[in-house]
């Protein structure tokens, strides 16, 4: 029976309105604490009024997980109002926290708001989408990188001037393309030394993983999942996991600023951030050597300035 219930993250207990929440009592039966159509008052929240421990259904945790990306993409809209970047950042943060605890359908597709929110409201401002990228967080991890690459995606997007649905595409496919490292070992992940062969076969299994992940879900358009696939691919076919040389054009994009925000990032566990100058410079022996391509590699450089 325990096996049906989980435990409620504690710092989202007044977001759950329609999701129930459950109290163990003795240790054997799960009685309700919480029905459905309520929520937890704040104030009872912050005076620690409530049971130490409260559970929800295993069979309610996507819907719990759409309730709190709800109220996040709520926060948001305000926090884009009030100009406050470093708070917008913190929310997206907190969507794709919430959102990867259970990256499946149902719960990736709900990202989607929080795409649409940041595209109709931001991609017209490029300086706001600079000021994100330069609110730093402490902990370099899967989802701050996702939300910078992201951020620098919709910033040459905005400076392409391309239409609101292309960008939208783009905007998701950059938060997810990395969706398949939920599945791999997080230790290494943030190893702070040189992985072995067999190692960096399992972090390059990312792409496999997270294609497969995406293709369960309701997205309408397939670019999504094929970027996460293709993002590491390279046009002389050096990259991975197929070799390929035609690549879908979000792959290409999202895969060089992939590459320059991992190059940039100040917070990565086993080296020093480098110039952004530097950073494309080394970069450039890589589009010379053709496995990137020139012409959207030039424009990204310039959508920097």
């Amino acid at each position: 029976m325990e096996q049906e219930y989980i435990l409620a993250r504690k710092t989202q207990l007044n977001f759950y309105r329609n999701v129930p929440l459950y109290i163990n009592t003795k240790g054997v039966n799960f009685v309700i604490y919480k029905p459905s159509g309520m929520t937890l008052n704040d104030m009872r929240i912050e005076e620690g009024l409530f049971p130490e421990k409260l559970h929800i259904k295993q069979a309610d945790k996507i819907k719990g997980i759409q309730e709190v990306q709800e109220v996040f993409n709520h926060q948001l809209k305000e926090n884009i109002r009030d100009n406050n970047p470093r708070k917008v950042k913190e929310t997206i943060i907190n969507i794709m926290q919430e959102t990867l605890t259970e990256p499946r359908s149902g719960s990736l597709e709900a990202l989607s708001e929080t795409v649409d929110i940041l595209v109709t409201e931001y991609t017209s401002e490029s300086d706001v989408i600079k000021y994100i990228l330069d609110v730093s967080v402490k902990d370099y991890t899967t989802v701050l990188h996702s939300v910078n690459v992201m951020a620098l995606v919709l910033g040459y997007a905005g400076y392409m001037n391309y239409p609101l649905d292309k960008k939208r595409i783009l905007g998701l496919s950059a938060l997810l393309h990395d969706v398949g490292k939920t599945k791999i070992n997080t230790e290494l992940l943030t190893a702070p030394r040189k992985l072995t062969d067999e190692e960096f076969l399992e972090i390059q299994r990312h792409t496999t993983m997270g294609y497969s992940i995406l293709n369960n879900c309701k997205f309408r358009n397939k670019e999504i999942k094929v970027a996460a696939l293709q993002h590491h691919e390279k046009l002389d076919g050096s990259g991975y996991p197929n070799r390929l040389v035609q690549i879908s054009e979000a792959a290409k994009i999202i895969g060089f600023i992939d590459c320059y925000e991992a190059l940039t990032n100040d917070d990565r566990p086993y080296r020093s951030a480098m110039d952004p100058l530097k950073a494309l410079e080394l970069m450039k022996y890589d589009v010379e050597a053709g496995k990137f391509e020139k012409r959207l590699f030039e424009k990204f450089a310039y959508s920097l300035l």
